[in-house]
C-alpha cells in the first residue's frame, strides 16, 4: 500500500499564520508516516521572503513534490519558480512500487501565435489555462505502458467554469481513454469536489488556507480563512482508493456573508471541508 499527503493553495503571502499552517501539515505527514507529500501549487510567491518555508519543507524528512500553480508564475518567469521550488522541469513523473505519479504543469496560455507559459504580462487575448501539445504528447507516452498512474495538476481537468478548468480539458480526457489512470487530483478552485468521467475519478482538494471569493466584476476580493489547514491523505490499496479528508470551520467571514448561501461557487463545494471518499478500483 502507498500512502501520501496532498495539500494545495496555502498562499502564504495572504496568511499571517502561513508557517504555522505549513508546519501542521508537515507534522501530520510525519505522524501518519506517509511515503511522500504533494503540493498542488500556489504554496507561496517564489521570493526571498519565503525561503524559510522551503527550508522547512526540505528539512521535514519526507520527499515533497511540487506542482506549478498560477500564483507561482503570475509575476515571475517559470525558471525562477523552478529554481525556488527545487524542480528541474515544470512537469515530471516518478515511480513508487507498482505506481507512476505524474505531475502536470497546467499554467500555459494559447493565442493565435502559439502556446506560451504564464505569465501573460501583456494580457494578450488567449485560451487559458492550457496544456500545450508537447506536454500532451509526453503525457500520452507516460500512460502508454499500462502502469497504474495517478495524475496531479494545479488546475482542474474537468471543471467547466471559465478559467478554472483547463480550456482543452477534453484533449486530456481523450488521452486517458483506455489508459490505467486511477485518480486525478487538482487544486486551484479553493473548494472540494469529486467527478468521474470515462471511469476516471477527478478529485479537487480544498485550499489549505481559505476560500478566495471575488465579485462577478472582479473588483472585490475576500479571503474567507479556515481555522485549520485543510489537506488529505490518500491510500492506494489493491481494491480501493481511500481519500481521508478533514473538516474545519471559518475564522471570520462565511460564504453567506458574500452572498453564497448554497456553498457552491465556480463548480465546487466551499464548505470548510476536504471531502473524504472511498473509491473502488476496477480490475
Amino acid at each position: 500500500m502507498i500512502r501520501f499527503l496532498v495539500f494545495c493553495d496555502l498562499h502564504m503571502e495572504d496568511c499571517v499564520d502561513g508557517m504555522e499552517r505549513l508546519e501542521r501539515i508537515l507534522n501530520h505527514a510525519k505522524e501518519e508516516q506517509v511515503d511522500f507529500i504533494v503540493s498542488l501549487g500556489d504554496l507561496c510567491f517564489p521570493t526571498e521572503d519565503h525561503i524559510p518555508a522551503m527550508e522547512l519543507i526540505r528539512s521535514c524528512g519526507i520527499p515533497v513534490y511540487h506542482t506549478i500553480g498560477n500564483h507561482d508564475v503570475q509575476d515571475w518567469e517559470i525558471e525562477q519558480s523552478l529554481q525556488f521550488l527545487g524542480k528541474e522541469k515544470p512537469y515530471e513523473a516518478f515511480e513508487m512500487g507498482e505506481y507512476r505519479f505524474i505531475i502536470l504543469d497546467t499554467c500555459y496560455w494559447k493565442s493565435e501565435t502559439g502556446e506560451y507559459h504564464f505569465p501573460n504580462k501583456q494580457r494578450i487575448p488567449s485560451l487559458y489555462p492550457w496544456v500545450p501539445k508537447e506536454q500532451r504528447d509526453w503525457l500520452n507516452e507516460q500512460l502508454s505502458d499500462g502502469k497504474k498512474c495517478v495524475v496531479f495538476s494545479h488546475m482542474s481537468l474537468v471543471n467547466p467554469f471559465m478559467r478554472r478548468g483547463i480550456a482543452n480539458k477534453e484533449d486530456i480526457q481523450q488521452i486517458f481513454e483506455g489508459k490505467n489512470v486511477l485518480l486525478c487530483m487538482n487544486g486551484h478552485d479553493h473548494g472540494s469536489d469529486l467527478k468521474k468521467i470515462g471511469g476516471v475519478p477527478y478529485y479537487t482538494v480544498s485550499s489549505a488556507s481559505q476560500f478566495c471569493w471575488w465579485s462577478a466584476d472582479g473588483r472585490k476580493v475576500e479571503n474567507l480563512f479556515y481555522k485549520d489547514p485543510l489537506h488529505v491523505i490518500v491510500e492506494l490499496d489493491e481494491d480501493e482508493i481511500r481519500i481521508q479528508g478533514m473538516a474545519s470551520d471559518f475564522e471570520g467571514l462565511r460564504p453567506e456573508d458574500v452572498g453564497i448561501d448554497d456553498y457552491r461557487w465556480n463548480g465546487v463545494d466551499v464548505h470548510p471541508v476536504a471531502q473524504s471518499h472511498v473509491l473502488k478500483r476496477t480490475k
